[in-house]
């Protein structure tokens, strides 16, 4: 019964470490836990811009998936669940034809695609 107590409290703790951006790591050596900072990598659904037509200005907060997990890409499907990972909440100001949303999800202009590294992430990956 202790052991499984013990458990349950050790899971709970690694959960909330993972989503506050860390990662543990055994070190039998001293018999302890190392705790270190470690920067999550998102999936990337698209090498490329996803187009939406039409936005609405003003009154619609769109929810960019921020992991590429979810199946609305470019938008937040709530995927993201138990993930680090939340979306990026924004409204448009200026009427707009449509947006080029980050598909990639690497983009330096979050949401938006910054045309360059998708580019780069298709030459590495040896893709046209």
């Amino acid at each position: 019964m202790i052991r499984m107590l013990m458990k349950r409290c050790f899971t709970v703790q690694l959960k909330d470490l993972e989503e506050a951006g860390k990662v543990v790591k055994l070190n039998k050596q001293h018999k302890q836990a190392d705790v270190e900072q470690f920067t999550p990598i998102p999936t990337s659904p698209v090498l490329g811009p996803i187009k939406i037509e039409d936005p609405k200005v003003s009154n619609k907060t769109y929810r960019w998936c921020s992991c590429g997990l979810s199946q609305k890409q470019p938008l937040c499907d709530g995927s993201h669940q138990g993930t680090s990972f939340k979306p990026y909440r924004f409204t448009l100001e200026q009427e707009t034809d449509s947006l080029e949303l980050c598909g990639c999800k690497l983009t330096k202009s979050v949401p938006f695609c910054d045309g360059q590294t998708c580019v780069n992430l298709r030459k590495q990956s040896g893709q046209p």
